[in-house]
């Protein structure tokens, strides 16, 4: 067969006609439809069979002529013939060649009688066969069936006498040729136009593209929702609601230009939009996992992580903690990101270990790759014996635990001890309410901010209110009274003197605030907590490291020490007083003297002050300071972790103290002689690019000129020391998150819906990559999809 293919080649070589240019049949294929040419069903669609016939016959007699074809073969000994068994009909057919009818040979007799080169004319479909003296007809030799006549496909007609009166009319007749001329006349078709089955196959392809690009409309749609954060879902979505939701709404406002959605959603060429509450939870799940894939590929990648976790209570009165997971990147930064949310009955150690330790097995992450824990301050989480961090460690005694809220919770303290900034916050937490509950005495506030022509600059214009999680709500708040002092005043006496029923509270809050002492706590306090908002700001951020938070706070108490001098005082007092007088303040005075009963032993509860300005130094300005500095002092220093502090020894020093390195040996099984060796070698070097002498720097040094393949030892370190998360702030940011999905409007929200939700718009960069392929081919492999369907492969 590969030769007789090779002298086609060579035979056809100058003289190729369009079919041999298009058809382009591979030998393999040709086989194939050798093997199978019996099943054939190539058929074109036509009711007057005679029709094809002429067809046929007008398009292939034109090779009975080519002269030239039927030489060059003769010349070449080629076997056209068909009665040799090696000829193939179809072969020759799908290579431009036509029924093999020679001209310039000697027909020898038969019976009296022999073959006539006239029938080439009255019967295009003849083929004579020099070597066996027989006629055969090329179309059913080319596409047999089990109806052919035998004599004219693998016999051989040899009865010339009967031939043209008799057996080739009735050979034409038969529905064997009939059936091989139509096959035969939609092979050639399909070779100009393309095949029933390529042409089904086209349109098939077309149906699904257009399937995947309402799908992908729809995609687009439910995450444009989820990443804004606004409903999916109407009160009513059917035909007759006027607002169907941000969705349907949605799609009903993309179908004005975009034909696609027009047809299957408007119009509803399809009897499946996918729009339903089943299916956009469906898809929202979907989404949802290739972002937690993406995480969590990238959370194995980097080998170890912390976790982060913090709860609270949603709008339905369900418990939700939220799940975040730090780790290093390629580039030696610290990431954050959330893992989802998850309700829970009970807020106990052994319940939310136990919810933590089955979020991380369905995510295939282990326990035992756990360098840092970080929770708030309740019990149940930072338990010594019964909390989380105690059961975590328990698994994984590397888990090193680091308290969250340190700075919060040493404010929060202040506002306990103290009963003066006790008094000043509960006083202010009434004016925010009282001000603020009501419509009609906010807008006398809002007149008399007008009228007053207050300039506050860029300080707040309201009153603002008090939060123990918000952690820059007390200063906000103390700014907003302070900077509208005047109008907080004029607001309240008008109250006080024409409202009949809050005319008298007004009146107990106005005596409240219009005093120095009122006046003196809110600023001073106003200038201690500019001081640590600092710090508190910059305890929220993602990406901050173990050894920055401990300098930073060193620095804060090192600046409220500062302040605990006379000078100080001094100065405080003496701004105060200037404020006094410019809102005509009283002056003044000391506090009524406290006893001790009689029966009690009698006399003064403390050393009374005669001095008014010494009484305010050493029971509230001296007081407050000796008690934040302390209670700061005591939180740091319970996170001052002494493995970490090794590490930052480490990274921080030229000469690094070598207990250190014998630690971080001990806990971690670092080479130590290795650590060493590499230490040096960095320190020498970061010190001839840089002059200043800090770890972050020196993080960015190795990662920048990336030298982590030859310090790969410090690269670990690094990798390990970045991983310690030092807050929890990005867990009270998923709540910020929680309570814009989960709102009044929205409380019977479901879990997994809640969770999807909140994965795709807190982690925005992450799900505006998805590619929306995987999700339709996930969607369309899916086992639980039944019914009738779009086509969408």
């Amino acid at each position: 067969m590969d030769k007789f293919l090779v002298k086609i080649s060579k035979s056809k070589k100058n003289t190729k006609t369009n079919a041999e240019k298009n058809v382009g049949l591979s030998e393999e294929n040709l086989h194939s439809i050798e093997k199978k040419r019996s099943k054939i069903d190539i058929v074109p669609n036509t009711k007057d069979i005679n029709q094809i016939q002429n067809a046929v016959s007008s398009d292939v007699v034109t090779s009975k002529s080519d002269q030239t074809t039927n030489t060059l073969l003769e010349s070449d000994n080629f076997i056209q013939d068909p009665g040799e068994k090696s000829t193939n009909a179809l072969i020759l057919f799908s290579s431009g060649f036509g029924p093999y009818q020679p001209n310039n040979i000697i027909f020898p007799q038969h019976s009296g009688r022999k073959f006539r080169p006239e029938w080439y004319s009255s019967f295009p479909w003849i083929e004579y066969s020099p070597s066996s003296n027989s006629a055969f007809c090329f179309y059913c030799h080319a596409f047999p069936s089990n109806t052919s006549d035998p004599t004219f496909v693998s016999v051989g007609f040899k009865q010339w006498s009967k031939a043209s009166y008799k057996s080739f009319p009735q050979h034409e007749k038969s529905f064997g040729y009939k059936e091989a001329s139509a096959k035969l006349a939609g092979y050639k078709s399909s070779k100009k136009s393309g095949s029933i089955i390529s042409k089904v196959n086209t349109h098939h392809q077309q149906i699904v593209a257009d399937n995947r690009a309402y799908l992908k409309c729809i995609l687009d749609s439910l995450l444009y929702c989820a990443r804004q954060g606004i409903a999916v879902r109407g009160h009513r979505e059917d035909e007759d609601s006027s607002n169907k939701g941000n969705f349907l709404e949605l799609l009903t406002l993309r179908a004005n230009d975009n034909d696609i959605i027009q047809r299957y959603f408007i119009e509803k060429e399809k009897t499946f939009r996918y729009v339903s509450g089943d299916y956009t939870n469906t898809f929202l799940e979907y989404l949802a996992n290739i972002v937690i894939k993406n995480i969590i590929d990238n959370v194995i990648a980097a080998g170890i992580f912390s976790i982060i976790v913090d709860e609270t209570q949603d709008l339905s009165r369900h418990e939700q903690v939220a799940i975040i997971i730090r780790y290093a990147t390629k580039d030696l930064s610290p990431a954050e990101v959330f893992l989802g949310f998850y309700e829970t009955e009970t807020t106990d150690g052994e319940t939310l270990s136990m919810l933590i330790k089955s979020t991380f097995v369905s995510h295939g992450l282990k326990i035992e790759n756990i360098r840092g824990q970080c929770y708030n301050g309740a019990a149940s989480m930072r338990g010594s014996y019964k909390g989380v961090q105690a059961r975590i460690r328990e698994e994984n005694h590397l888990a090193i635990h680091y308290n969250a809220h340190i700075l919060n919770l040493c404010l929060i303290d202040l506002a306990k001890q103290v009963s003066y900034v006790r008094n000043v916050f509960g006083t202010l937490n009434t004016l925010h309410n009282f001000i603020g509950a009501s419509s009609k005495r906010h807008a006398i506030f809002e007149k008399m901010y007008s009228v007053l022509n207050v300039s506050t600059c860029d300080g707040p214009k309201t009153l603002k209110s008090l939060s123990d999680t918000r952690w820059s709500c007390r200063l906000d708040a103390l700014k907003a009274v302070l900077l509208n002092f005047q109008t907080v005043v004029s607001t309240l006496e008008d109250i006080s003197e024409n409202d009949d029923v809050y005319g008298s509270d007004a009146n107990a809050l106005l005596k409240s605030i219009n005093t120095f002492e009122f006046l003196f706590c809110i600023y001073f306090l106003k200038n201690i907590m500019l001081l640590t908002n600092v710090l508190s700001k910059y305890l929220q951020s993602s990406s901050i490291i173990y050894s920055n938070v401990q300098s930073m706070a060193k620095v804060t108490i090192q600046e409220l020490c500062n302040m605990r001098c006379e000078e100080s005082f001094n100065n405080t007092w003496n701004e105060v007083d200037i404020l006094r007088k410019q809102y005509n303040v009283s002056s003044p005075i000391l506090p009524r003297k406290q006893k001790i009963p009689a029966k009690l032993g009698g006399g003064l509860k403390e050393v009374e002050n005669t001095i008014i300005n010494k009484h305010y130094k050493i029971n509230i300005y001296f007081a407050v300071l000796d008690n934040i500095i302390n209670d700061m002092g005591e939180r740091f220093e319970e996170n001052n972790l002494y493995v970490l502090n090794c590490m930052q020894d480490i990274l921080l020093n030229d000469m690094p103290n070598n207990n250190s390195f014998k630690e971080i040996n001990k806990m971690y099984g670092f080479d130590e002689d290795n650590l060493k060796a590499e230490t040096t070698i960095l320190n020498r070097m970061y010190k001839t690019v840089h002059d200043q002498n800090n770890v972050q720097s020196k993080i960015n040094f190795i990662a920048s000129e990336n030298y982590k393949a030859g310090f790969p030892t410090l690269t670990r370190l690094i990798q390990l020391f970045i991983t310690v998360p030092t807050n929890s702030a990005s867990c009270e940011r998923s709540f910020s998150c929680l309570r814009r999905l989960k709102t009044y409007l929205r409380t019977t929200m479901g879990q997994s819906r809640l969770n999807s939700l909140g994965i795709l718009q807190i982690e925005r960069e992450r799900s505006s990559l998805i590619d929306k392929d995987e999700v339709i081919d996930k969607f369309s492999a899916a086992a639980e999809c039944r019914g009738r369907r779009l086509l969408l492969q």
